[in-house]
């Protein structure tokens, strides 16, 4: 009885169920078929709505004659419309130069053939004191005085055509006081461009500037510095070459790029007017003018001599630069090192006799290393003291591969190889021939007054710096 009574029970439960169940999911279709018609309502309206605004947009700029690319740059105390770069919002462009960056919007090529500025008509001058043979007063007229501004046009022309192959490069020294506090000293020095191996931008520089410095930048036409570093340098000819990263400057514009500059080839000759750019009188950026007034001199550095010139141009105790012809090349180096204590006025390396040593750096190929100090023998020293033509050695470094060679101070190197050499220069050519291959020397040695030729055999070595 009570088995009937629970399983009726049970079939009442089943047919309750099957009665529930499919209400429940009639429910849940219902509710879904709603939403996505609201979704489908939502996308139909939202379209609507946005091609009408667009198009209400678009009339109104149109109306307002307002131009939706611009963007708002602001600088302290101004405010300057300035185009969104490739129309993305948000992206400042580069700065930019108006006009040229010496003042004219038209730059006048290398040649002095700058337009003379107009003349006063009816001015003559003259200058009390100027007299004839004859005791006629000699009159500068107007045409003089413009043919003088005509010059100095020109000159300042090149000179701003010239300055844009310089940049200053600005060398942080870091250290620590005697308070055990950090510091930084911060110096200037020129940097002239002189090309790309494709990978850097590189810079000539004088090492005297930068020495011992530990952070580097480089401030370009637009102002903008950016980090660089020492790609070489050489402490025998006191010069750096520092390197920009060629993808660094990859956003600023090419027009802002430096020129690259050019070398002379020929020898300076006295009395050719010359200019010294970049940072000769204490002032970056400044110019002086003079012509040069000695060459022909020559300093000892190891293995090789450094020809030098002076000009008539009063020397500042942490200036540097470059002399430039006015052909617009690069004729001299300005060096406080490299010289023979020549005070007062600028003296500079000069160029021509340093093109492999350069392009050596350049490339940052190692130097040619002997450890000589030599003196070259000319006709006056020979004759006096009774020497052969060659070279007279000055200093023997220690350790150096002419020490073990047997080289000694007072020898006289008369042949490299089979080549007879005369000069300190023609030297260091030979040397760097043979690279580190044993090659023989001929030498004359005094013995007990005597001079003797003696053989050696010195395998020179190979330094970056």
């Amino acid at each position: 009885m009570d088995e009937n009574k629970e399983r009726e029970h049970t079939e009442e439960q089943q047919v309750i169920q099957e009665q529930i169940v499919p209400k429940k999911n009639k429910n849940w279709r219902r509710f879904g078929k709603g939403l996505a018609r609201a979704a489908i309502y939502g996308v139909v309206f939202g379209l609507a709505g946005g091609v009408t605004l667009v198009f209400t947009g678009n009339l109104l700029i149109e109306k307002l004659g307002l131009d939706h690319t611009l963007r708002q740059m602001v600088g302290i105390g101004t405010a300057t419309q300035v185009p969104s770069p490739t129309g993305v919002p948000g992206m400042t462009p580069p700065p930019m130069l108006t006009g040229s960056p010496h003042g004219t919007d038209t730059p006048t090529p290398p040649g002095l053939t700058a337009t003379p500025p107009e003349t006063t008509p009816g001015v003559t001058v003259t200058i009390e004191g100027n007299k004839t043979e004859g005791g006629t007063e000699l009159p500068v007229t107007d045409e003089t005085v413009q043919g003088f501004l005509n010059m100095y046009s020109g000159i300042a022309a090149l000179s701003g055509e010239l300055e844009k192959s310089l940049v200053q490069i600005t060398a942080i020294t870091e250290g620590v006081d005697w308070f055990e506090e950090s510091y930084e000293t911060v110096g200037n020095a020129t940097g002239l461009y002189v090309g790309d191996n494709g990978l850097d931008m590189l810079f000539l520089a004088n090492l005297d500037s930068i020495e011992g410095a530990t952070k580097f930048s480089v401030t370009f036409a637009n102002g903008e510095s950016l980090p660089c570093a020492i790609f070489s340098y050489d402490t025998n000819y006191r010069l750096a070459v520092v390197s920009v990263r060629l993808s660094a400057v990859a956003h600023i514009d090419k027009t802002l790029f430096p020129v690259e500059a050019k070398f002379a080839l020929d020898e300076v000759e006295v009395g050719a007017p010359v200019m010294v750019l970049g940072n000769p009188n204490g002032h970056p950026g400044a110019m002086e003018l003079g012509m040069a007034t000695g060459t022909g001199q020559v300093v000892q550095v190891i293995d090789d001599e450094v020809a030098y010139f002076t000009t008539g141009i009063t020397e500042y105790a942490e200036g540097d630069g470059f002399v430039f012809n006015l052909e617009g090349e690069i004729i001299g180096i300005v060096s406080r090192s490299l010289n023979s204590g020549e005070q007062g006025v600028i003296t500079a390396a000069a160029v021509n006799g340093m093109h492999d040593i350069i392009e050596a750096m350049l490339n940052n190929v190692p130097r040619m290393y002997c450890g000589l100090r030599m003196e070259t023998v000319d006709t006056v020293m020979g004759g006096k003291y009774k020497l052969p033509e060659g070279i007279y050695v000055t200093e023997v470094l220690t350790g150096s591969p002419a020490m073990y060679a047997g080289i000694k101070n007072g020898d006289i190197i008369t042949t490299v190889g089979i080549t007879p050499v005369t000069g300190v220069r023609q030297f260091y050519e030979e040397i760097s021939k043979v690279g580190t291959q044993s090659v023989r020397i001929l030498v004359s040695r005094d013995i007990k007054g005597d001079r003797k030729e003696q053989t050696l055999f010195m395998t020179p070595e190979t330094r970056l710096h």
